[in-house]
Formats: structure tokens, sequence, C-alpha cells
């Protein structure tokens, strides 16, 4: 068995290896052994990962990059903290020119393989997109560029970009170039007090940052989630912890207790796993991420990181962690990462479909591919002597930099002349968010609300057309049949509002949609129309909140859908003498333009079977349709009658694409749709006479 703070294993041979995971460095230690416990503890961490992008019901899985976090904390701080003895100061530029042997060419030959790979397999339409992509990796900044484009981490985006993983790549890195430099601070801090010894005052510094980060990191979760996600400040107490526990005189500390250093090291041992264990299982993606939640991963690394430095013989956790299959995961566990998401969303975009046999079999692959790039670029490249000069090693990456530059480059240039021919052409200009529709005139309503008339202005049927963007989307058709058909139609929709009262999450510059809500039942009530068409996404469950932000759950959201259409529906009926409600179109699991522009669209089919299409917008339509029923609400199914038979929904061709995105319908299409929506409306104003003139003869 293994004593102090390592254990030694003759596996590694050659050069001090470094560590294997994103953007770690070599362990510390006595004698700068290798410890097999933090090479495990990196194939945990990978596992995790890995196996939550697989699909797999590992809902936290995505907290294995945290683990990372904190492991390179601790090795950094350690490796910086014995030159710091050795030497008193530390050599910058070799520290950071070793961080570019180890983190560049794998990097460079994943970013560009992909690139290509996108080229031959995606749409045209995201080539230009994945080119910076591709380029804000390599330049360690795609962390800034996500949140900046609005890329949320966790969205259920079609075709996410294969190089979303990168975002923890940029924030390791930011760390390499700001660690080092707190370090020097908190050095040159003793020497100038000499009151305070430079370890001490290193503690201060790291306990400082950790507290202030962690601080940052709960204001900005709520604040700006996608930015607190994504950016170091709001995970350097994370790096912070670990640096801390490096710090720490673990042989003085276990003499201190009262328990025997082999219990101490399995109980904190034990505690740790527990904690990460707990953290795969119980965090997901809809709780306030880092926060105070990522306190459980973090937490659950650190008590690792501090059994192993108890010394101690090993415990079952130092057995389990190696274990040899955990030791050649951890190995290569880098290339691992960088290759395992690209391997997922090009193998589920190619075939159009991300059954999780799938997702797991292009995980495995990517196994492969990892232990070939570690095999033959990571360790050549790392260990080479040519490379030890800190001149050459510039000079190396900066060629690869550029060549890698040069492939972004060419492949955004190529794309702008492809995109300029057909059937290109048309798909960007299907795809392209539709300019705001003008009004035929004003109305002001009795209670001071503004509507907007479309139709025949003057006609004396009115017909309103409520709803959010699902009611945008069909106002061409509606204005052309209301014109043709001699009625006045009033408009009244607002972006990711539905109709029905609900509190749901919006953008910030967007505001609630409280007020939108409650005035246009107001507006229903002044105007009186003849007749009432509602058409509102079907697509709200991830997004429905209670009053203080945060999300219902399903059952919640179940009621709150079921009471607010109810309540809507009884005074659409109450006040108007017919109301329709158009049945919402598919949500589709493939972008349908992208998917329409692929290479080779043999890979998969752009439709969807008629039972996925019907399941694609969740319990919501069904709530919908008994409310619907209960309350004699007419039924419009708008595009299924015209795209779906008993078997598939189709998304149309390249030259007449159904859809504008997963869930929009095309300008284009719609307006093909005119004579369906007149004869609707005929239908539905027919009814609403009908109904008035029952009610004058009653009255009479």
């Amino acid at each position: 068995m293994a004593q102090a703070t390592t254990t030694a294993v003759d596996r590694p041979t050659g050069p001090t290896p470094e560590p294997r995971g994103p953007g770690s460095d070599p362990a510390p230690g006595a004698g700068h052994a290798f410890r097999t416990d933090i090479n495990g503890l990196r194939a945990v961490a990978v596992l995790a990962v890995v196996v939550y992008h697989a699909g797999i019901a590992v809902p936290g899985g995505f907290t294995g990059v945290d683990v990372f976090y904190v492991i390179s904390g601790y090795l950094i701080s350690s490796l910086l903290l014995r030159e710091v003895g050795r030497s008193g100061t530390v050599d910058l530029v070799q520290f950071w020119t070793r961080r570019m042997r180890r983190l560049v060419p794998a990097l460079a030959l994943v970013v560009s393989v992909t690139l290509i790979a996108c080229v031959l397999l995606l749409s045209p339409l995201v080539w230009g997109r994945l080119a910076w992509h591709g380029a804000a990796s390599m330049l360690f900044v795609s962390n800034l560029l996500f949140p900046y484009q609005g890329q949320n981490y966790f969205s259920d985006s079609v075709t996410p970009s294969p190089y979303l993983h990168t975002w923890s790549l940029g924030i390791e890195e930011q760390f390499y170039i700001f660690w080092p430099l707190l370090i020097l601070l908190a050095v040159a801090l003793a020497r100038r007090t000499r009151r305070v010894p430079a370890r001490r005052m290193l503690q201060i510094l790291f306990a400082g940052t950790f507290v202030v980060s962690l601080a940052a990191s709960v204001w900005l979760t709520d604040a700006a989630p996608d930015w607190a996600f994504y950016i170091l400040p709001t995970r350097a107490w994370e790096f912070a912890g670990a640096a801390l526990v490096a710090t720490l005189p673990w042989e003085r500390l276990a003499g201190r207790t009262r328990l025997r250093p082999r219990l101490l090291r399995a109980l904190l041992g034990t505690a740790g796993i527990a904690l990460l264990a707990l953290s795969f299982v119980v965090v997901r993606e809809t709780d306030p991420f880092p926060g105070t939640i990522a306190l459980l991963p973090v937490g659950g690394a650190l008590l690792v990181l501090a059994a192993g430095s108890v010394p101690a013989s090993g415990t079952w956790v130092d057995r389990v962690l190696d274990l040899p299959v955990l030791q050649r995961i951890g190995d290569v566990s880098y290339s691992w990462y960088l290759w395992h998401w690209p391997f997922v969303v090009l193998t589920t975009a190619a075939v159009q479909d991300d059954a999780i046999w799938i997702k797991v079999l292009a995980s495995v692959a990517a196994l492969g591919a990892a232990a070939a790039t570690y095999r033959w670029v990571e360790n050549p490249i790392r260990f080479s002597p040519a490379l030890r000069s800190w001149r050459r090693t510039v000079a190396v990456t900066a060629v690869i930099g550029l060549a890698v530059g040069a492939l972004s480059v060419g492949t955004r240039v190529a794309t702008g002349a492809v995109l300029e021919r057909e059937p290109y052409a048309s798909a960007v200009a299907a795809g392209a968010e539709p300019k705001p529709y003008g009004c035929t005139e004003i109305t002001e309503t009795t209670s001071g609300t503004d509507v907007c008339m479309l139709g025949d202005v003057k006609a004396d049927t009115t017909v309103l057309l409520l709803g959010d963007s699902h009611t945008m989307m069909w106002v061409p058709a509606f204005d052309a049949a209301a014109a043709d058909t001699g009625l006045r139609l009033a408009v009244r929709w607002r972006h990711g509002c539905p109709a029905a009262e609900i509190n749901v999450q919006q953008p910030a510059e967007r505001g609630s949609c409280g007020g939108f809500q409650a005035e246009s039942l107001r507006v229903v009530d002044d105007l009186r129309p003849d007749a009432v068409v509602v058409s509102q996404a079907q697509i709200y469950a991830n997004r429905m909140q209670h009053a203080d932000g945060t999300l219902m759950t399903e059952d919640e959201v179940r009621a709150a859908w079921t009471s607010a259409n109810d309540a809507l529906f009884a005074h659409l009926t109450a006040v108007t003498p017919d109301v329709v409600a158009v049945k919402d179109n598919p949500q589709l699991d493939v972008d349908p333009l992208e998917c329409l522009t692929r290479p080779w669209p043999g890979l998969g089919d752009c439709s969807m079977t008629r039972a996925e299409a019907e399941e694609s917008n969740g319990e919501l339509p069904g709530i919908s349709a008994g409310i619907w029923k209960k309350y004699g609400v007419t039924t419009w199914d708008g595009v299924w009658s015209e795209t779906c038979d008993a078997d598939r929904c189709g998304v149309g061709d390249t030259s007449h694409p159904v859809y504008r995105d997963f869930h929009h319908l095309s300008v284009d299409y719609v307006l093909t749709q005119v004579p369906a929506v007149e004869k609707m409306l005929r239908a539905a104003a027919s009814r609403a006479a009908v109904s008035r003139s029952a009610s004058v003869s009653d009255n009479g």
C-alpha cells in the first residue's frame, strides 16, 4: 500500500506524467508521484459527462465538469506552490507554454476534424456559424461567445453546436492565465508585509476568492443564468476551494484528530463519493446552476482529494479509483471529453435520430478516437524534447492556430458563396425572421387599448385573432382571407405569451406576459367580436413558472394550464358567439431547413411519424382539447390536414418548406393556406350570425 499523500504506480514512464483531464496539470505530492486516486476521479468525471450527453438517466452528469475544475485547481495550485517553494517565484513563460503543449494539439485536431465533418454532413446553412464556434474554441473564448449568442447549455436546440462543450476549456485556460498571477501577488504581498508567511497569504487570497466568487455565482445565477453558467468569475471558487485543500498540512491535521489516519482517510473518501453520487442523481438541468447547488459536486471532489492527502494506507475508495478500467479512462479523459460531443452531435444529426443507443455507440466510437489521439498526438507532442524550448512551443502553437484559423475563415468564405445558390438561397429566405406585419389601421378600444386592424376594416363583422407567435405566423393568410371574405380582422398577439393567463419564463427585455393577457380579455369585452380565433403554442411546459420565478413541477404545469385555459375559454364563449381554436402544429425534432438542405439527405428522413407528431408538444394539447370540447369550441386543424397523412407528417421540400424553424410555419407556406383560412372564417362568421339571430329571437 502506498503511503503519505500519493499512490505511486510504475505504469507511467518517461517524463513526469501530467494529468489526463480537460486542462489539468502535473500531480503534486511527495516526490511528484503519480496519484491514481486523482486519475480515477478524472475517469468518474468524464464518465458522468459522457453518460449525461448520451441521454442515460444520470440527470446531474453535467456536474462532472465541476469535478474537473476541482482537480485542476488542486493540481495547478500544488504545482505552482512547489515552484514558489523552490525558487520563490513562478516562471510564467514556462508555465504557460507547458499548457500550450498540453492542450492545443489535441484541441486543434478535434476542432479541425469536426469542422470538416460538419461541412460533409450538415447543411451549408450552419457552416458559417460553426466555423466561428471552432475558431472561438481554439482561442479559448467559446465560453464568452455562447452566452453572448444566447445559447443556453441546456437548451433543447434541434442541432446543438458540436463545439458547445468547449466552453469548459475556455474557463480552464482563463484560469491558467490568472491563477499564477494571483499566486505571485500573494508572494509579493507576503514579502512586502514581512508579517504574514507566503503560505498564509496564499490561503487568505484563496479563501477570499472562494467567498467572493461563490457570492457572485449565487447572485448572477439568479440575475443572468446563462452568463453565470459560462464565465470564470462565477466558477473561480471551485478552483480556489481546491487550492485551499492543496495548501493544508494534512499530515499535521491528521495527527491532531482523535481518529486514526486510515479511518479519517476512509471517512473523507466515503463522504466525497457519496456527495458526488448525490450530485449526479439529484441535480437537474432546471436547478439554478452553478449557485449553491454546485457545492454538492465541488464538495464531493474536494473530500476525495483531501482523503488522498491524508498519510495512511489505501481504503476502499482508493481501490475503486485504482481499478484498471478507470485508470485507462483517466489517461484518455481529456481527449475523450474533446471527441465525445462532436461524435454525438454529428452522428445524431446525420441520421436524424437521437435514440440513446445511437448516442451510446457514438460515445464509444469517440473513446476509440480518444485513445488514438492520446497515443499519437497528446503524448508525442507534450513530451517532445524538441519542444522543451518555450520559443519553439510558441512557434508551433502559432502555426497550429493559424492553420485552424485558415480553415475556419475558408469555411466562412465558402459558406457565403454556397448560400447565394439555390436551393440554399431560398432556404435562407424561408428561415429569416419575418418582418413586422403592418396594420391597415389602429383602433382604440373603450378601455384605451390600441388594436391592430386588418382585412376589410370597414366591414360590420369582426373576427379577433388572439395568441402568441403562433398567431403572428398566421397573420398574412388571415389578412388576405379576411379581406377576400369581407371581414374585419382584429389581431392581438405577443411573442412568447400564451393567450391564457399563465406566467411564462421570458427574456428580461420582453417583460412579463401578465399585462398582455389581462389586457387581451378587456379587448374582447370592448370589441365584442363576432368570432374569436385562438392560436397559441402548446410548448410552454418547460417555461411555466410561479410568481417568484421558480419553475413549476409537472403536476403544477398540468393544473395551471388547465385552470388558465378553462378561465380563458369560459370568458370567450360567454362574450362572443363563436370561438375557434387552432390545433397547434407539431414541434419538430429536427431543424427542417437544415435537414432539407443537407449534402446527404438520404441519411435520415426529415418527416416524423403521425404518432410522434401528436406527442411532440407533450401533454398540453390533450388538456386543451378537453377544454375546447367542454365549452363547445370549434377546432381548426391548420397544418395537420395539409401536411400529415395517417402515418407521417412532412416538412415540405427545399422549394416549398412548410416550416421556418422547428415550430414556426414559413410565410410562403402560410400564404398557400389562404383558401383554407377563408373557408374556416366563413364558417365561423356564419355560425356567429346564426347564434346572434337565435339570441335576438330568444330575447324578443
